[in-house]
This record gives structure tokens, sequence and C-alpha cells, in this order.
């Protein structure tokens, strides 16, 4: 009977633990679905900080409802990050949206530069960095990059590395394939065996330029002119693509 007894107790003494413990389950919250294209696609879609490991175009489904941060992130591109309010049973279409690449170029509209034999002062060097132009002298030796040469009789023009005029900046010249400054063309490395100090005035295509600072240019002869005679320097209008990170050969 005592036996009895006691198992009626530890009965008991469950039923009230589980009573206890059983609680009613949290409802579940509202979900909706998010579907997020860009250009080019490929970009990794971060919610809230959490990568969904689903990449552009695609849709992300069971999203809680309310407000979240998106990121999209792409190699080469800059991350880019906005909210969207997730409506419950909906499904929101956001895009295309259009990634920013991260390469940091300068644009350079055309800038005249004259041959070094030319008996005006007219200035012959180049700085790329800046797009300003200055004479060949001491007081631009740590400036000048390039400068559009001239032998004495006027029968060679050479756009050539600064060095060569007794400056302290060397540059190196690789012709490019092609004539369009944006056709998204990279740079080779540059290799001193295969890279020249110089290009002919008479170059149609673009060149790549690798500086002594380290920086590569997409660079092209959009007109020349001059020469005719005395009191007529030759003249060459360049315009290029400097790019702003060292060691960066890449280009837009």
């Amino acid at each position: 009977m005592k036996n009895m007894f006691y198992l009626m107790q530890a009965l008991l003494v469950i039923l009230l633990i589980n009573s206890c413990s059983d609680e009613p389950a949290s409802p579940r919250l509202p979900e909706g679905n998010l579907l997020i294209t860009s250009f080019p696609d490929g970009a990794q879609i971060w919610i809230d900080g959490m990568n969904t490991m689903q990449t552009t175009n695609d849709t992300v489904f069971d999203i809680e409802e309310g407000v979240h941060d998106i990121t999209l992130k792409r190699i080469e591109y800059v991350d880019t990050t906005f909210s969207v309010n997730i409506i419950a049973d909906e499904r929101i279409t956001v895009g295309p949206i259009e990634l920013e690449s991260d390469i940091q170029t300068i644009s350079f509209n055309p800038v005249r530069i004259y041959e070094s034999a030319n008996s005006q002062s007219l200035p012959s060097g180049l700085d790329l960095s800046s797009g300003n132009r200055w004479g060949i002298s001491s007081d631009s030796s740590n400036l000048v990059d390039i400068y559009y040469y001239s032998d004495a009789t006027g029968s060679s023009h050479l756009i050539r590395s600064s060095h060569f005029a007794g400056l302290i900046k060397e540059t190196d010249f690789l012709v490019g394939p092609g004539t369009n400054l944006l056709d998204g063309s990279d740079s080779p490395l540059r290799n001193t065996e295969t890279w020249a100090n110089n290009v002919d005035k008479s170059e149609d295509n673009y060149v790549f330029l690798y500086d002594d600072d380290d920086h590569y240019s997409k660079f092209l002869i959009v007109n020349r002119g001059g020469g005719s005679g005395p009191g007529d320097p030759a003249y060459v209008d360049v315009q290029w693509y400097y790019n702003k990170e060292v060691q960066d050969n890449r280009f837009k």
C-alpha cells in the first residue's frame, strides 16, 4: 500500500513538471520572397550581414516580413547596400542594379604637346597623373613622365620616356591591340623584355604605359599637326586613362 502511495506521488510530480514546461509555440512570423537582379550578375546576396549563399540573378525565399539591409558583393566591384521592405506572402523584385567597378581610373581629354626641337616655349612634356604639360628642363625633372621628341632635322618624331631628355622618370610603352580606349582591355603586366621606351607619332592603336611611380595608363594619339616649317612646330593631341592604384593594370 505504501509503495502504491509513493508511485502516485511520483506520477503527480511528473504531471506537474510537464504542465509547467508545455508552453504554447511562438507563432511563425510572416514571410515573403525577394528576387534580385544585377548587371553584371553573379553577385553574392547578403541579408542583414549574413551570406545567403545565393547570387544574382536569383530569388531568396522565406524572408521575415519587415525592412532588411541587402548587400551585393562581387569581385572587382564595390559592395552595393540598400534596404528592402519584405511583405508577407509576396515576391518583391529589385533590379537590375548596376554594380560599380572598383577600378579607379581618371580620364584625360585631349592634351596637346609639341615637338621638343621647337624654337618656341611650347611644352613638350606630360605628367600622366595630373594631365599637366611641362617643358623639358631640370625644373620638371621629377614631374614629366613622357615627352614628344623630335630630332634637329625634324625627320624623327617619337613620344618617349622622359629619361631620354636627362630627366628622372622612366616610362615603358606597349602598343595595344585596338583603337578604342573603352574596349575594356586590361594592360598586360609590364615586362622590361617586351616593353619599349617610346612609340612613333604615327601609331594609331592605343598604347599601354607603365610609369616610374608604378602606375598604368591607357594612352591614344588622337590628332597630329604642325611641322610645316619654321614657326609651325609639330604637335600631337593625346588622351588617356590613368589608373590611380599602384600596379593595378585593369581598365574599364
